[in-house]
């Protein structure tokens, strides 16, 4: 099966005071962490969120939110409406060390009858690090235009199923789910290995 990788850089960046996206870790960006990950898996990359176009110079293909202003919603919204692929593995931008066997072991338990695989760890939801359907597109837009952007809200209007992950099966899952929100995070993250 196909997979379309879609990272999601729409955010504001206001606690970190400068574009996530583009803060270097080892040389590579926060995206290209991500995108190096993600194509390792997936058979196209989409960037969703990128309103400005100032993530045109990476080399993927950029599109900007449909529903501008609504989170993480509306990246997924814009990306998945742009994808190729029946299903699309989301990834929020600021997660610099992502895992490639996570994504599979989540991609693994598509099936035709759900729009939505998400990653749960504990008693928490990981929606930004999980797999969505075309069909999703839809409830996203019905939550949008309730002015409702939770994400984890919208799975309500779809079929959806978990894949529940733990620190015992994963020891590195902490490093792997770990996002980077402002500039003490982002020290901290620069000296994990």
């Amino acid at each position: 099966m196909k997979i379309s990788g879609i990272i999601l850089a729409g955010g504001k960046s206001s606690r970190m005071g400068k574009n996530k996206a583009l803060l270097e870790i080892d040389g590579l960006t926060l995206i290209e962490r991500v995108a190096a990950i993600m194509s390792g898996v997936c058979s196209e990359i989409i960037i969703a969120g990128d309103s400005s176009g100032t993530l045109n110079k990476t080399g993927y293909r950029s599109v900007p939110d449909i529903y501008p202003g609504c989170g993480p919603l509306s990246g997924i919204h814009a990306g998945l409406s742009a994808a190729r692929n029946q299903y699309s593995f989301i990834i929020a931008c600021d997660m610099p060390f992502v895992d490639e066997k996570l994504m599979r072991k989540i991609i693994d338990q598509a099936e035709d009858s759900y729009e939505a695989v998400i990653l749960k760890t504990g008693k928490f939801y990981e929606p930004l690090f999980s797999l969505y359907g075309k069909g999703y597109v839809r409830a996203a837009e019905a939550s949008i235009e309730k002015g409702v952007y939770k994400v984890t809200a919208s799975l309500s209007l779809v079929r959806w199923k978990t894949v529940s992950v733990d620190v015992d099966e994963m020891p590195d899952l902490g490093k792997c789910l770990l996002n980077i929100n402002t500039p003490g995070e982002y020290e901290k993250a620069r000296k994990i290995k």
